[in-house]
C-alpha cells in the first residue's frame, strides 16, 4: 500500500524537509519587511505549504495534511490581500511549520494530543479576516 512504502515516505520526507526549510526561511524574510510583501515570496511560501499538502494528501497522512491545509488557508489570505502581515501571523504561521516538522518526524504516528490546540491560532486568524470582510 502506497501510504507504508518505507521509500516513498523518505522520498517524500526529504522533500517536504527541504520544502519546510524554504517556508520557514520566506517567512522569516517576510517577518523582516517593513514594507508590503512581494507577491512572488508569498507565492513561494504558499506553493510549499501546498506542495506539502498534495502529498500528504496522495499518501493518506491525515494530520500532516490537515495542518498544513491550515497553514496554506493562512499563505492565501495573505496573498488575496485578506490578512494583513504582522506579528500574530507571522508567529502562527512560524509555530505551523514547526508542527509540519514534528508531524514529519514520524510520518505515519498518531497527531500530537494537543494537535487541534496548535492550529487553533491558525483558524482564528483565518476566522477573523473572515469576520472582518
Amino acid at each position: 500500500m502506497l501510504e507504508t512504502d518505507p521509500e516513498i515516505l523518505a522520498a517524500f520526507a526529504e522533500e517536504s524537509a527541504e520544502r519546510l526549510g524554504a517556508l520557514e526561511a520566506g517567512l522569516l524574510k517576510l517577518e523582516r519587511l517593513d514594507q508590503a510583501p512581494p507577491a512572488e515570496l508569498l507565492n513561494a511560501v504558499f506553493r510549499d505549504a501546498h506542495s506539502i499538502k498534495a502529498g500528504a494528501n496522495l499518501l493518506h497522512l491525515k494530520s500532516l495534511e490537515a495542518a498544513a491545509h491550515r497553514l496554506e488557508n493562512v499563505l492565501d489570505g495573505l496573498r488575496k490581500g485578506q490578512l494583513a502581515l504582522g506579528d500574530e501571523v507571522t508567529q502562527a504561521l512560524l509555530d505551523g511549520v514547526d508542527l509540519l516538522r514534528e508531524l514529519l518526524s514520524s510520518p505515519g504516528a498518531a497527531a500530537p494530543a494537543d494537535m487541534s490546540q496548535r492550529l487553533a491560532a491558525l483558524q482564528f486568524i483565518i476566522g477573523h479576516a473572515a469576520e472582518a470582510s
